[in-house]
């Protein structure tokens, strides 16, 4: 009794799930739409995923690398009065070496401008 009411209950929940996929199948979802990023889209995503940092409390800045213009990226970066110069300096290096590499290894250093825009913190805003 207790499998054929298991197997009744498993054999119920299948077809109603089938049920909902089928109607969201004929369903609109924007979201699987085709999408085909620019150069310079999938690379400035690529870097931010790779480089940002967000800790301003703990680091005492943070870094952002963001699409600027059709050829160009921007090293964005924020820092405190307090922060270790030396790290936040070696991060933003370390940032335009891996900026450099990456876009070497696409064949893009020809044309990708990379700009900078350090600065303290201001109180209560960017």
């Amino acid at each position: 009794m207790k499998k054929t009411l298991l197997l009744v209950s498993v054999s119920a929940s299948i077809a109603i799930s089938s049920v909902a996929l089928a109607q969201q199948g004929n369903a609109y979802h924007p979201g699987l739409e085709p999408f085909t990023p620019t150069r310079i889209d999938w690379l400035s995503t690529q870097l931010e995923a790779s480089l940002r940092t967000e800790n301003l409390r703990e680091d005492g800045f943070f870094m952002h690398v963001v699409q600027s213009g059709p050829e160009t990226v921007t090293i964005y970066v924020r820092y405190l009065p307090t922060v270790n110069r030396e790290a936040m300096n070696l991060m933003i290096d370390s940032a335009r070496k891996v900026i450099a590499i990456n876009a070497k290894s696409y064949g893009w250093d020809g044309w990708l401008k990379v700009n900078e825009d350090i600065k303290m913190q201001k109180k209560g805003g960017q």
